[in-house]
């Protein structure tokens, strides 16, 4: 009876099983699933002592006494029994894997709803292109879009954008402006999206209102600098009808 007791890992105890499931995702217990599997098998070709077919580990079982071999089938036995908690473990955390992903599945569906209704960002003249640049220009000052920079290394960042390269590959100057401009509200857009998509506890809803507070605070604290002011004076001049007639130049 003692034997038998020895082979089930009785010290894995639901709360231990509740820790694994916090600490390691379903690919991690998969993969210690996959070594329990395997160091289990092993040892029981050494200690069942089948020669043909069993290679190396099977011909030296020949040289282990019957207690030996014993000990090493009640080894496999305990790894089996941990083996079954990791399985259990994992088939919970894939289950809780997927309602976390169909949870945020859900919550960025929402986020690309709201922000198309509050940010839309049209650019289809050159007035809506200057905005995507203001707008631009005031998310990253409240901290809310390309944070890696600072509001004045993005100003210069965007009014780098205006530089026309070596090679246009068949473009024009403006075209190829505009192209910047757009990528730029991609980006906007996409970084918008999944900031209010987070899940922190808070609803969609409720991140969209902090973050429109938290633009409202940047618009009301601090105006568009000069720097800024001329930039936005400077792709107002590029994007003009005369840059364009003169190809951009």
């Amino acid at each position: 009876m003692a034997k038998t007791s020895v082979t089930i890992a009785h010290g894995i105890t639901p709360e231990v099983m509740q820790k694994l499931n916090q600490l390691y995702s379903s690919k991690d217990l998969r993969g210690a699933q996959t070594k329990l599997t395997s160091t289990a098998r092993e040892i029981r070709r050494l200690s069942n002592g089948r020669k043909i077919g069993s290679g190396v580990l099977g011909n030296l079982s020949e040289y282990l006494t019957l207690e030996q071999c014993h000990l090493l089938q009640d080894a496999a036995n305990l790894i089996d029994s941990v083996n079954t908690h990791v399985e259990h473990a994992k088939e919970k955390r894939v289950r809780s894997e997927k309602e976390s992903k169909r949870r945020q599945d859900a919550r960025l569906a929402r986020a690309k709803q709201l922000v198309a209704s509050a940010y839309p960002l049209p650019a289809a003249s050159n007035e809506q292109l200057l905005d995507v640049i203001q707008t631009a220009l005031i998310l990253n000052r409240a901290r809310q879009y390309h944070t890696v920079r600072n509001a004045n290394e993005f100003n210069l960042y965007v009014r780098n954008e205006l530089e026309t390269p070596a090679r246009l590959y068949g473009r024009t100057p403006t075209q190829y402006r505009i192209n910047n401009l757009t990528s730029i509200r991609y980006d906007l857009i996409d970084e918008l999206t999944h900031h209010i998509a987070y899940d922190d506890g808070s609803t969609v809803e409720e991140r969209l209102q902090a973050l429109k507070e938290k633009i409202a605070e940047a618009r009301a604290q601090t105006a568009l600098t000069s720097d800024e002011r001329e930039t936005l004076r400077l792709w107002s001049e590029a994007l003009s009808p005369d840059a364009q007639q003169g190809g951009g130049e």
